[in-house]
């Protein structure tokens, strides 16, 4: 019972971590973002830094994709996705 207790604390704080983690890369990237739009001239609350910030973030997700397209291969209508 014990163990089992101890176990679940242990992995609770492990998920933690990794949402803190997270979050922390989350902030990063925006305060980067920010500043590649304020370097590249664009006044923060202007609809020209939103759009700036709305294509750095179409940009990750297009990179995003690529990296993990070759999980995708052509067959016949059936398949296994490992």
């Amino acid at each position: 019972m014990t163990t089992r207790i101890l176990t679940s604390i242990a992995l609770a704080g492990l998920l933690a971590a990794c949402a803190g983690d997270r979050s922390e890369q989350i902030a990063r990237q925006n305060a980067a973002d920010h500043q590649a739009c304020l370097d590249l001239g664009f006044t923060e609350g202007t609809e020209d830094y939103g759009n700036c910030r709305l294509k750095l973030r179409e940009i990750r997700a297009m990179e995003q994709n690529s990296r993990s397209s070759g999980n995708v291969g052509v067959g016949i209508g059936i398949g296994i996705g490992l």
